[in-house]
């Protein structure tokens, strides 16, 4: 008898990482759900955002990132602007170009859905010690590149 082969096909994962990290994707889309009931906005909503943490960008590259159209990020925009959560404003590196920001409210707002996970997270961090959790870190990082190249390939 040769060998299955499926058994080719599913990697081996004798530490369960593969669950573990299905289990966290559920439980971080179960949060964002919450948080987005919460602002009343949708999921595309927060995740523009998401992606405004870092800072602001312009309609264009909100476009690119969460894969829409411009004409469906000018909605969505408008959707933010109205909850007072975005803002428009010149790029200040050059005043011909609108960026998008989040505002002081969304802040505020996004704080209070999302501080007590990062202080229960803060908390779990600091039971497991530095070394242990430094390693943790180390693997969800590994884990979030691996997530990102393969959603890069075509």
């Amino acid at each position: 008898m040769g060998e299955d082969p499926t058994s080719q096909m599913e990697p081996r994962d004798d530490a369960g990482v593969v669950a573990a990290c299905r289990e966290l994707h559920s439980a971080i889309d179960a949060l964002d759900e919450r948080a987005a009931k919460v602002l009343g906005i949708s999921r595309n909503d927060l995740r523009c955002l998401n992606l405004l943490e870092r800072g602001p960008v312009s309609p264009t590259q909100i476009a690119d990132a969460l894969a829409l159209t411009k004409g469906s990020v000018t909605t969505l925009i408008d959707r933010l602007e109205e909850k007072s959560l975005v803002s428009r404003r010149s790029s200040l590196d050059d005043g011909r170009v609108v960026v998008v920001e989040a505002t002081i409210e969304a802040w505020m707002a996004l704080a209070k859905i999302y501080r007590p996970f990062g202080e229960a997270l803060a908390d779990l961090s600091r039971r497991y010690g530095h070394d242990r959790a430094s390693l943790l870190s180390q693997a969800l990082f590994e884990v979030a590149a691996l997530c990102r190249a393969e959603a890069a390939k075509s």
